[in-house]
């Protein structure tokens, strides 16, 4: 199975993964709000364009993630990302204690609907359980 990379930015790469059907974000350092939001946005519309619900997010490399980004994430992405059928995210998560401490944050804020969510430290893990599910 493929992995095609469609989005190509310093601050985010977004591939779409055939096995499991799923969207994967690595992202990289710091992210501005306006390039945050762009970098989801893409990664929701290829979601929709590839009947997709899940999400693999490699936080391996990133920093923190802004109180902005956070609070737009939880009130507005994840309940439109929701209505359009995402359901499911594997964190991949680093060694950065800020970017750890903003993953939690956001989870515990996210409305919109019901969302599963494991952390694992590989991406091999991530898809292992993704396939499983």
């Amino acid at each position: 199975m493929s992995t095609s990379l469609k989005y190509d930015k310093s601050h985010c790469k977004i591939y779409h993964e055939q096995d499991p059907n799923c969207i994967r974000l690595v992202w990289n350092g710091f992210s501005k709000p306006e390039d945050f939001q762009e970098a989801c946005n893409f990664a929701l519309d290829l979601l929709v364009e590839n009947n997709a619900s899940m999400v693999i997010a490699d936080n391996r490399n990133a920093s923190v993630v802004s109180k902005e980004n956070q609070a737009w994430l939880a009130q507005e992405w994840y309940p439109m990302a929701y209505a359009k059928g995402f359901r499911t995210s594997a964190v991949i998560v680093g060694d950065n204690a800020l970017n750890k401490i903003s993953i939690k944050k956001i989870e515990n804020s996210r409305t919109g609907g019901e969302f599963t969510t494991q952390h694992f430290e590989t991406l091999e893990e991530a898809k292992e359980w993704l396939r499983s599910i």
